[in-house]
């Protein structure tokens, strides 16, 4: 049975560290963040992100997190692959569940969905929707 949950996920502040700039292109980053997640999701993250800066300020990011908490009564982990744009004051991506990476009562986890966060600075914070059924 198909189920959909919502969290509002937050942040720890953190700053992306250049890895390769070429003039005129957009400049390559990498970084770590803490996410947090408070609602039908609780739990921490942690993710490893990408991002390909444009001169104008908008951006494209990959990432991959592993969230360790739970959904609804069932607790363990699972891994998230992000993928993502930030631009005009607002942030958004797509996410997906690794199909395998549930543990503990979170084994067998599938599922797709989507943040949006129209304040994506360091006191900002996202709304997250997952649809999701377990194996």
């Amino acid at each position: 049975m198909q189920t959909q949950s919502t969290s509002t996920m937050t942040w720890d502040p953190w700053q992306p560290v250049p890895y390769e700039q070429t003039e005129g292109a957009p400049l390559l980053l990498r970084g770590e963040v803490s996410n947090h997640y408070r609602g039908q999701i609780e739990g921490e993250g942690v993710q490893q992100v990408l991002i390909a800066l444009s001169p104008d300020g908008a951006s494209v990011f990959t990432a991959l997190e592993r969230v360790t908490g739970r959904i609804g009564d069932r607790s363990g982990s699972f891994v998230l692959q992000l993928t993502g744009t930030t631009g005009g004051g607002a942030a958004k991506a797509t996410l997906e569940v690794l199909e395998g990476s549930g543990t503990g009562g979170l084994a067998g986890l599938r599922g797709t969905g989507a943040y949006f966060c129209d304040n994506p600075g360091p006191d900002g914070n996202a709304t997250l929707t997952l649809d999701h059924s377990f194996e």
